[in-house]
Formats: C-alpha cells, structure tokens, sequence
C-alpha cells in the first residue's frame, strides 16, 4: 500500500471516529476524507502511430501535364530504391492521342498558310491586271477623246467623257481591291500562322509530356508510398493530377512519431508536452518525446467507423537508424501536468439528474453539492470549481447503506443475502 493511500485511509478513519464521538450516526458508516490540494497531477493521454523520417524528399506527379494521369504501375511500398530508378508509371494512350492530333493540326496550318499564299497570289495578279487594263482604257479614250462638237455631236462628246470617268474609276476601284485583299490574305496568313504556332507547342508539350510519363526516385533510399486520410496507398488505376504527391524517399537519419490521439482526450494537448513512447519492436526500451505538431481537423481513422482522431507529431530525444525503423507501430503517453490541484477519486463523483456533485459533509449529515470537472486519469478526477480545501466529502454515496452496494453472493445457484456485514 502507499503511503498517500495509507494517509488517506489514516485521515478517512480519524475522521469517521470522530463523528462517531460526536454521534452524528449518519456520517458514521461513510467513508470520508478531507480534501487538500495536490502539488501536481499527471494525466497519461494514450496514443498509438507509427515512426516516420523527419525529412523526406517527395515525388509528385509530372507538373508539364495538364490533364489527369492515369497510374499504370508503380514500385511497391517499402521498397529499397535507387537514384533515378523508376518507381512511377502513367497511361501514354491520352498523351499519344493528344500528340497525334497536335501534330495534324501543324500540318493543317501549313496547308491553311499555303493555301492563302496562292489565294493571294492569284488575287494580286488578277487585280493588277484589271487595273492594268482599266489603266489602257483610260488611255485610249484619252486619246481619242475630242470635246470639237464642230467635228463631233455634242452627246458623243459626253459619251467619252464619261468613258473616260468609268475606266479611272475601274483602275482606282481595281487598286484598292488589290490593297483591301492583300491585308486580309496577311490577316489570313498571320492567323494560320499563330495557329500553327500554338499547334507546334501543343506538339511539344506533349512530347515532354510522354518523357515525363516515368517518374524516377530522386535519390537511393526506402520508397513510402503517400496515404490518403482513410491511410489507404495509391494503387494502379487510380487518377492523379500534376503536382499530386505520389510517393516520398525518406531520409532515415532523423524519426519522429506520427499518432492518433482520441477527440474526447486532445482538448488538454499543447506543443511541447513530454512524452514516454515504446517501440512496439522493443518493449522494454522507453524512449523520450516532446509533442511537435497537434493537427488542427480530428478525422476518421477506419471507413465507417465515426470515431475521430487528432493527429499528433511527437519529436523524439533520441532515434536509432540501425534498431528503429521508418513504418515501426509505437504507443506513447503523453503527459499533462497539472499543479496545485484538487484530485478526488472517481468513486467520490456522481452525475444526479444531469449535475456533477459530491456529498460533502454538513452536520450529522452530507449535501449535495455541484462541482466543475478538469482533467482526469482512470481513477482521479480534478476538481475545478466548487469544493475548498478542508471540506470532508463522502467516498460513496451516503443515501444507501454498505449492505446496499456490496454485490449478491450466489451460492449452490441461489443469490442470497450478504449477511452480517456493514
């Protein structure tokens, strides 16, 4: 027995003497003790996780590639890895596609680009050569063109003149057609030209693209496949988008622990607790541990399960290459410490009609009063607001008797009654 047991059992007798002394019968037969207030409270918060390195360097899914890949293969989790040795690989069949048909849409734009040259070069001739024509008829009528009405009748006069009109207007108007049709066949070629051009890039990217179908270990070491929040692996079949973390290639040197802390037990979790964790590989061994990293979102850990967990980064005192390994289950307890508390055990707490409270001793008899719970352990409970050092509660509940709280007995298959005990 300890020796804060044994003082507590020591004060719950003096105390229950002494009421009896007083003949307060009511307080008698209950357990009692005086509350004081504890130097400091320790709660072990369980968790459970694995190692993992603190630096890895990750592989991702090609960022040349704009379009969801496909995963066709891929190097299995845990495996030893070499530098540039490849772990990922991608469907080509989009890629192929998308590279064939960029290719046919540059050779369309040239034949688009060819095809307005000799439309242009066609139209020009034919235009310079209206003009060209209209230019002679202009002339001749110029030259023969006589305004003497004593050698020509006046409407002829007018006749030529206005000959005259209608081929400088045909030559001007044949002009500015060539020069019309000119910037359109430029508009025409520069248009072809910039779709050849997007074509030409659309052909290199996915070239590139092909190239990077292959992804490749950036350095040697232990290849650990990334997990979705459910923490399954990628597996082959599934569809990744550019920049999409795949895989990462620890760098063993340096763990730390990666646990799951029950929602209900996270509340009290702050950066730089200290922690106990035991390597399920090496029991008998308790390493040292300070809390890194608490997550901010609790998740599921199992599919359809509704129990949720905060993730917990815990970074250790020490870590061995060659005896702990990446992946290795641990447990840990974290440890919140409180200090100049009052702790009471749990058998001195009840919930009545939905309130928190202990008996406290008034009189002959006890009260009921309602308490404001802290933190807590598997057998003590911290006491936060409601009772003072000094007052004596009860340590089971004063409204039923001793024979009324110990079990039946069975005997020969009866239950009979426990007789000739408090």
């Amino acid at each position: 027995m300890s020796a804060g047991r044994r003082a507590v059992l020591l004060v719950t007798a003096a105390m229950s003497l002494v009421l009896g002394c007083n003949g307060r019968e009511a307080t008698a037969e209950v357990p009692t003790m005086v509350v004081e207030r504890t130097p400091r409270f320790t709660r072990r918060i369980a968790a459970e996780g694995t190692l993992r390195a603190v630096d890895a360097t990750p592989v991702v899914a090609p960022l040349s590639s704009e379009r969801p890949l496909k995963v066709i293969w891929l190097a299995p989790d845990g495996s030893e890895v070499e530098e540039g040795e490849v772990v990922v690989r991608f469907d080509a069949t989009d890629m192929q596609r998308e590279l064939a048909d960029s290719r046919d849409d540059v050779v369309s734009a040239q034949s688009k680009i060819g095809k307005v040259a000799v439309e242009s070069t066609v139209s020009q001739r034919k235009r310079a050569s209206t003009a060209e024509l209209a230019g002679a008829e202009v002339e001749i009528a110029e030259a023969f063109h006589s305004d003497d009405e004593h050698i020509l009748p006046r409407h002829e006069i007018l006749e030529g003149a206005i000959d005259i009109e209608l081929a400088a207007a045909k030559a001007e108007h044949a002009r500015r057609v060539e020069g019309v049709e000119r910037s359109v066949a430029s508009n025409k070629l520069q248009l072809h030209r910039i779709s050849q051009g997007q074509a030409a890039r659309e052909v290199e990217r996915a070239t590139e693209g092909l190239a990077s179908l292959e992804v490749t270990a950036p350095h040697a070491g232990i290849l650990v496949l990334a997990r979705d929040w459910k923490g399954d692996t990628m597996r082959v079949g599934d569809t990744v988008w550019r920049g999409q973390k795949l895989a990462e290639v620890p760098l063993a040197s340096a763990l730390e622990a990666e646990l799951f802390v029950l929602e209900v037990d996270a509340g009290s979790l702050k950066e730089g607790l200290p922690a106990e964790l035991v390597v399920d590989a090496q029991p008998g061994r308790v390493l040292e541990a300070k809390v890194r990293r608490i997550d901010t979102l609790a998740q599921p850990r199992h599919t359809n399960v509704p129990v949720h967990y905060f993730g917990v980064t815990l970074s250790l005192a020490e870590s061995n290459g060659t005896s702990m390994r990446i992946g290795q289950r641990v447990r840990a307890s974290i440890l919140v410490e409180e200090d100049d508390v009052i702790v009471l055990p749990r058998q001195a707490v009840f919930e009545v009609e939905g309130e928190t409270i202990v008996h406290r001793a008034r009189g002959s008899g006890f009260e009921p009063v309602t308490v404001e719970l802290g933190s807590s352990s598997a057998g003590r409970v911290v006491i936060a607001a409601g009772i003072e050092p000094g007052d004596v509660v009860a340590l089971r509940d004063p409204a039923r008797t001793a024979r009324e709280l110990l079990p039946a007995r069975e005997k020969g298959g009866k239950t009979v009654e426990v007789e000739g005990e408090p």
